[in-house]
């Protein structure tokens, strides 16, 4: 089984509007209110795919039993650690071509209930193939909170795919026990090198193995709508996807790895966790629903993603 670990989730609330106006008063009919989370989005399109996938993290109040209400009716399942302050709203605005968003803190978790997740963990553990965690940590939690999740995993051979930025990424890439795959874009990787990710393959080729990414199994760096560079232990690939004409990026990063996870999870060759990955983020940029893709068109670009070994 998979679990998508989302520490602090979200209901995602999107208003479309034909202008915005500061100051005034905005009316719009067209309102989408969904369970969001960047791990909850991973778990859509792990779904999608046909894996066993199951969501943990905070959740609490109403807003916490719609997240669950969103994702029974998806059919995937959860388990969620409840507490008692109520979960997050997180709202776009999409407006005159842009995209406007307002993002809630949300709740604190405590010592308490921390120590109640671990302890969880442990007690699930057994049916664990992959654990995935995504995205910002809640208030009352740090990175120390991600490094005991990836300590306990290493310790049960359970393979951790981590999807986080800034401080709390640089500071678990540096830790003593290191995720398997992690998935960075370009401004992130600057939060782990220091500096601007290379463009040419001898300095591309040095930086992996160089730093602490070459102690990391799997390592994409999303370079957006150009594709990515990818490390597999001690190969590098350069990969581009096909152009077309993006409806929502917003997701893609997420859908990448969920793509990326079900070919670790189904044993997939180097070459074919490229592609998968590459081919759910291509797709879910041809949607204008978030962390979605279309199976029917899941042949139809995979074979044109071209890889390139530098």
């Amino acid at each position: 089984m998979i679990l998508t670990i989302t520490a602090n989730p979200s209901v995602d609330i999107s208003y479309k509007l034909d202008g915005f106006v500061i100051d005034d008063v905005n009316r719009t009919a067209k309102v989408e209110k969904d369970a969001g989370g960047k791990g909850i989005h991973v778990s859509y399109v792990l779904k999608e795919l046909g894996e066993d996938v199951t969501n943990s993290g905070f959740i609490g109040g109403k807003l916490g039993e719609f997240i669950e209400k969103r994702l029974d009716e998806r059919k995937i399942s959860h388990d969620f650690i409840k507490l008692d302050d109520e979960t997050r709203n997180c709202i776009a605005i999409l407006h005159d071509g842009k995209q406007t968003e307002i993002l809630e803190k949300g709740p604190e978790v405590s010592k308490e209930k921390e120590d109640e997740f671990l302890a969880h963990l442990k007690e699930i553990a057994n049916n664990l193939d992959i654990i995935s965690i995504s995205g910002s940590l809640p208030k009352g939690l740090d990175s120390n909170f991600y490094k005991k999740i990836i300590e306990f995993a290493k310790n049960e051979n359970i393979f951790v795919a981590l999807d986080t930025s800034g401080s709390t990424l640089k500071d678990l890439v540096n830790a003593d026990f290191k995720p398997d795959l992690i998935k960075p874009n370009e401004k992130e990787i600057i939060d782990i090198i220091g500096k601007k990710f290379p463009e040419e393959d001898e300095k591309i080729k040095e930086i992996f193995s160089n730093s602490v990414l070459s102690e990391i199994k799997y390592i994409i760096v999303s370079q957006g709508a150009s594709g990515a560079v990818v490390k597999i232990n001690d190969k590098i690939y350069k990969t581009a996807v096909p152009k077309v004409e993006a409806l929502n990026p917003v997701g893609s990063g997420d859908s990448s790895l969920a793509g990326a996870i079900s070919a670790i999870f189904n044993k997939e060759s180097g070459e074919d966790f490229i592609r998968k990955s590459m081919n759910c983020g291509l797709l879910n940029v041809l949607n204008e629903e978030i962390a979605h893709v279309n199976m029917n068109d899941f042949d139809k670009y995979y074979e044109k993603i071209s890889i390139k070994e530098i």
